[in-house]
This record gives structure tokens, C-alpha cells and sequence, in this order.
């Protein structure tokens, strides 16, 4: 019951934080309501998974959380970062052009308007603001979004998890060359949002192809989107097979007396 009512305080503030985002085109504070809106959408759902479907999966990794664990997670949300930033300034400048120069060191928050009042415009604005941004000469910069955060460490959790609970098995099961079958499957599950948009953006415009048409756009727009929730949730169902549950006629069961 205590679940159900922090359930529905999460999604009441997710909500929230949508309908700020939703009427941003309409208020002058255009950037308040934006930020806000989305600190509000994405720290509701973080905890809405944390506490819910993915309950399972952040308490075995505050469980085993230690240097390893903090490293292996560590070095793939930098890695996850830095790539999905690249996606990112690409898809901003395919819509306005180059955005700035880097002569100086510098870091950011900043907004991008969209318009008009519409779901379509609040969808937009959900995925790409508030951009945090860090520059340094000569033009290198990395941009991120909220959404880009926020997957990124979801997705780095699960990662996490799964390799630290394949190498805990590895202990039991002596078969380590089947074991291995699952860690290299997070690893290839966890780089497919980062392998795809690092091609989409990077190496298939150096061919002077794809990203001249319309349709290199809209690869990169679908692949940044659609790419790490699938993904995600891919990796979660995986961990889930990890730890399978005891057959019925093992459980325990709990009589209560009439």
C-alpha cells in the first residue's frame, strides 16, 4: 500500500513537471519553466523506477556497491557521455547550423526555444533541454541533456549490475566459458546506443552521404530516442533471468490464522 501511494506521488510529479514543460511556449520565463519542468519529469521518474519495476535491480547495486562496482559504472557513464553528447551537438546543429566556437574553456546550462504549444514541442523540449555544455579549444565540447543523464545512468546501473552478478555466479558455476556468454551480451547491449549514434553522427557524414539528406537527420533523431529506453529495458529483463525465482512448491508459504 505504502508503494502504490509513492507511486502515484511520483507519477502526479511527473505529470507535474510535463504540463510545466508543455505550457513553456506561453509563459516569458520560457527557460525556468523549462528547467524546472524537466528537473521535476526526470527526477520523478528516476524514483519511480528506483522504488518500482527496477526496485530489484538499485537494491542489489547499492548491495554491491564498491570500488569495483563504482569503477566498472564509472567508466561506462563516461564513456556513454561523452558519445551521446557528440549525438546530441549533431542533431542541434543539423537544426540551426554551428552553434558556436570554442576559443576559451567554458561550461554552461542553456535552453534551446521551441515552438509552438503543442505535445509534439513538449516531447521535444523533454528530450533536449536544459543542455548542460563543456568546451575547451580547439572547438571540443560535450553536451548533455537531462534525457542523455538520465539514461545513461540507468542503463550504466543495469550494466553494472549484470557483470557484477555474472562474475558472483562465475564463483558457483565452474562453466566461466558460458558465463562469459552473458557479460560480452550487456556489453554489446549496453554500446548498441553508443556504437549507433557515434556512427550516425561521425563516420557516416565523413563519406559526404547520409547527413547531407533529410533521411540522416531523422536516423540520428530515432537512433537517440528510441536507442538507449530499448536498450534499457532489454538489459533489464536480462539481469531479471540472473537471479530466476525459486520454483512454488519451494517457497515459503505464510498462513495466517482465521
Amino acid at each position: 500500500m505504502i508503494i502504490m501511494v509513492k507511486s502515484f506521488y511520483y507519477l502526479s510529479s511527473l505529470v507535474l513537471g510535463f504540463l510545466l514543460v508543455y505550457i513553456s511556449p506561453l509563459s516569458p520565463n520560457y527557460e525556468m519553466y523549462v528547467i524546472l519542468g524537466n528537473l521535476i519529469f526526470w527526477t520523478s521518474l528516476l524514483l519511480f523506477l528506483i522504488k518500482g519495476p527496477m526496485n530489484s535491480i538499485f537494491t542489489y547495486l547499492r548491495k554491491h556497491l564498491n570500488k569495483f562496482s563504482l569503477s566498472i559504472l564509472l567508466a561506462y557513464l563516461s564513456v556513454h557521455y561523452f558519445v551521446y553528447s557528440i549525438a546530441l551537438e549533431r542533431l542541434l546543429t543539423g537544426f540551426y547550423g554551428i552553434l558556436f566556437y570554442v576559443n576559451t574553456p567554458f561550461i554552461s546550462l542553456s535552453t534551446t526555444p521551441f515552438y509552438p504549444l503543442s505535445l509534439y514541442t513538449a516531447f521535444i523540449n523533454i528530450i533536449f533541454n536544459p543542455t548542460v555544455t563543456i568546451g575547451f579549444p580547439p572547438n571540443y565540447y560535450i553536451e548533455l541533456s537531462l534525457y542523455s543523464v538520465f539514461l545513461g545512468f540507468l542503463i550504466g546501473s543495469i550494466v553494472t549490475v549484470t557483470i557484477v552478478r555474472v562474475l558472483e555466479l562465475s564463483k558457483v558455476v565452474k562453466l566461466k566459458s558460458i558465463l562469459l556468454v552473458p557479460i560480452l551480451g550487456v556489453i554489446a547491449g549496453g554500446s548498441c546506443c553508443i556504437s549507433l549514434p557515434i556512427l550516425l553522427a561521425t563516420v557516416i557524414p565523413a563519406t559526404n552521404v547520409l547527413f547531407f539528406l533529410p533521411i540522416g537527420n531523422t536516423a540520428l533523431f530515432l537512433a537517440y530516442i528510441l536507442l538507449p529506453p530499448i536498450t534499457a529495458a532489454a538489459l533489464a529483463i536480462h539481469f531479471r533471468s540472473l537471479i530466476p525465482r525459486p520454483p512454488k512448491e519451494m517457497r515459503i508459504k505464510i498462513f495466517t490464522p482465521k
